[in-house]
């Protein structure tokens, strides 16, 4: 099957510094190492795409293609610049280009489209920190933050809204980290406003297309600015949480819903995740982009309880346990280090870190993990199971999918299309799976193929689909000198012409 991306600027296939033709020749090996191997450019309009280049020994040829792509080196020669012409041919058409070192070589296989193959564009947002960045709920807009390094050793952030409907970039700043330490772009609304974590004042900062910046307030007596986690579409409602005055360490954590900019507290359980007393607390963490489901955590320790709230705005009730129909407490005695006995409870139930995005835009379905837990010989620790669940919130049953253990729900749509991340720590790679039919529908890589016709990496997960299925935004694993990060993407319709 012949596969090909409509991406535009950058590449569709990602492959991780990969070497080629590694050679040893008296006692020298010789290799040739390339951020990316295959790429594909829209028919026009394209944006010169950089390849980076190692090679052993340092030196290096090139041997390039067909004439409408050029392929120059950079000033200091680790880089590689390719340049597409515009496609005029009415076909589509493919070339290589080799790069050789000493023995060693390597292809890159560079596709164009045609000028009226317009199907969808696919945006790798790498310079977003390694945090990633957010969609807004209707993918009007992708919201993140770059960060830089001076000479002095300075770090400064600026804040980055790109409209995906014309491509146009807004940014703002830089700011000193001394004014706002930007740590995570957590949300965006269709209206185009920011949420960004501030490290160093704690809580957000608020900003829109406009660079006006506000923060967000938390309800009178809360001791600590508040985090917005998600907002529905058409911008009425924000959740989040926040820490309140009461209480030992500054008190509990408190679930809370904004109403036109207006905070309000949710109301909690009374007893935790294992039907304990609640000693920590309780975060919403995302909402439905018709506004009528909120979801959270039941935030004790290690155990990521997962609820959701009905949105009845200043009157909604008391959330229940995602996953209600599975969900079994059963009291046991555990063993602390000394051997002293005490009385715990261990849970089957539906789970949820730190992940946003985890709902459908109609409320219908939540992606969450089903987690089981056995005590170990000599009843000090719990020997644990995770599986990826989703739980129906009109039939109020939840769908197990025991084929992928050591799995998590990332995201689902109202249709039942679920997107289930491999690994729970760490998720490197992602398959498909229809909850109607209860069938595997491949890897994300072949889903997004089969549903907008262009080619993404195989690795990374797909973390949010709009409701009108034209949008989409994911996260990809990159190697760095700190280790593994994450770079987000998004695929959207084709800018009008």
């Amino acid at each position: 099957m012949k596969r090909i991306l409509s991406g535009g600027i950058a590449a569709a296939m990602f492959l991780l510094s990969s070497l080629s033709g590694c050679v040893k020749t008296e006692e020298t090996f010789h290799y040739v190492k390339l951020s990316q191997v295959a790429c594909s450019f829209d028919g026009d309009g394209n944006t010169p795409l950089a390849i980076t280049v190692e090679t052993s020994p340092a030196a290096y040829e090139i041997t390039p293609g067909d004439t409408w792509v050029k392929a120059e080196k950079s000033e200091e020669d680790n880089t590689l610049i390719l340049t597409v012409a515009d496609n005029d041919t009415g076909a589509e058409r493919s070339t290589v280009i080799t790069v050789t070192a000493g023995s060693a070589s390597r292809e890159i296989t560079v596709q164009q489209l045609t000028r009226d193959n317009r199907i969808a564009r696919y945006r790798k947002l790498d310079t977003f920190s390694s945090m990633g960045g957010a969609m807004s709920p209707s993918g009007k807009y992708v919201g993140g933050f770059s960060e830089q390094v001076d000479e002095n050793n300075m770090w400064y952030s600026t804040p980055i809204i790109i409209d995906t409907e014309t491509g146009e970039k807004h940014e703002f700043g830089p700011y000193p980290q001394s004014l706002y330490a930007l740590t995570q772009a957590n949300a965006i609304t269709d209206q185009g406003l920011l949420f960004i974590s501030d490290g160093y004042n704690g809580g957000q900062i608020a900003i829109d297309t406009s660079g006006e910046i506000f923060i967000p307030e938390a309800p009178a007596g809360y001791r600590f600015r508040p985090e917005i986690q998600a907002t529905s579409a058409d911008g009425k409602y924000w959740v989040g949480f926040a820490q309140n005055e009461s209480g030992s360490n500054g008190g509990l954590t408190h679930p809370l819903l904004w109403i036109d900019g207006v905070p309000h507290e949710l109301p909690m359980l009374d007893l935790n995740y294992r039907d304990e007393e609640i000693w920590v607390g309780v975060m919403a963490r995302g909402i439905s982009a018709d506004g009528s489901i909120i979801y959270g955590t039941s935030w004790e320790n290690s155990d990521f309880g997962m609820l959701y709230w009905v949105n009845n705005g200043e009157n909604t009730a008391k959330p229940r346990w995602v996953g209600e129909d599975v969900r079994e407490v059963t009291e046991i005695t555990m063993q602390m280090g000394d051997g002293t006995e005490y009385k715990t409870h261990k849970v089957y139930g539906c789970i949820c870190t730190a992940e946003l995005t985890k709902i459908s835009p109609s409320g219908k379905w939540i992606a969450t993990t089903y987690r089981t837990e056995e005590p170990n010989e000599g009843g000090m620790s719990f020997s644990i199971t995770q599986t990826p669940a989703f739980y129906n919130t009109e039939t109020e049953t939840t769908i197990i999918v025991d084929e992928y253990s050591d799995s998590t729900g990332m995201y689902v749509t109202d249709d039942g299309i679920a997107f289930i991340g491999i690994g729970t720590l760490g998720v490197s790679s992602a398959v498909v799976y229809d909850l109607n039919t209860r069938t595997s529908l491949g890897s994300m890589a072949d889903w997004v193929y089969d549903t907008y016709g262009i080619i993404i990496p195989e690795s990374g997960f797909i973390s949010y689909v709009s409701p009108d299925g034209k949008h989409v935004h994911g996260s990809m694993p990159m190697a760095s000198a700190g280790g593994v990060t994450y770079v987000s993407w998004y695929i959207v319709p084709p800018i009008a012409k």
